[in-house]
């Protein structure tokens, strides 16, 4: 399904949906980035918001201070293309996975959730999709004084030629050097692969809807299957 697509033009409940509604009035409903795992936002879906959400592919909402059905993002313009809706096991909490088009809180933050947790960490798809960001700021930037901006400013094979060093040095150290230094030149390549997708123009979530197509088939399978330049397999 393409973002913003109905969501296969269900309009109407399973079995399963139709008790879940018929034992609560509003059910709560959390939100997560489609991309980056991110959880955005909770709201609760009465039977007609979840039915507009699926039908519209916009998340959908009742507001309970409000006391009506709001669309997110209906005045502010952040709002959440629908990718996918799960259900947890017990049938009394929805998950929506979708794919923000701006900050998803009122407060301009990418989350509701957003700011500092008691351990003051934070998780590993939070630092690689700020990485990203930071990278797609850069670009933009003075090279003069930005690494990033030199780089995605500069002609494409020297980018490459960076993610080949930065490669060969993971190699090296992998082979001949301390842990430490090991997920340093690992963090150095991670840094090089967001700029190499960024100037290249290929995003992260292209790369791993290849990786999902090619789940269950066996590595050597793939390999021979895979089309050769030409056309020819």
């Amino acid at each position: 399904m393409s973002v913003g697509d109905p969501l296969s033009g269900k309009g109407i409940l399973s079995v399963a949906e139709e008790n879940a509604f018929g034992k609560a009035d509003l059910i709560p409903a959390v939100v997560q980035h489609w991309e980056t795992g991110k959880v955005l936002m909770l709201g609760y879906m009465t039977r007609e918001a979840y039915e507009m959400t699926q039908r519209t592919g916009k998340v959908t909402f009742f507001s309970r201070s409000r006391k009506k059905i709001w669309v997110k993002g209906e005045t502010s313009g952040n709002g959440l293309d629908v990718m996918d809706i799960r259900w947890d096991c017990d049938q009394d909490t929805i998950l929506v996975l979708a794919k923000p088009l701006g900050p998803t809180c009122h407060t301009g933050s990418i989350s509701c959730f957003d700011g500092s947790g008691l351990q003051e960490k934070k998780p590993p798809f939070d630092v690689w999709s700020e990485l990203q960001a930071t990278v797609r700021e850069r670009k933009t930037g003075d090279p003069d004084i930005s690494y990033t901006a030199s780089l995605l400013q500069s002609d494409v094979s020297v980018v490459l030629k960076k993610l080949s060093e930065e490669s060969f040095e993971v190699s090296l150290a992998t082979l001949v050097e301390s842990r430490d230094r090991q997920l340093s030149e690992w963090a150095d390549l991670f840094f090089h692969i967001a700029v190499a997708l960024e100037k290249t123009g290929v995003s992260w979530g292209e790369v791993m809807e290849i990786l999902r197509k090619r789940q269950g088939t066996g590595g050597l399978v793939e390999k021979k299957g895979r089309k050769k330049p030409g056309g020819k397999s």
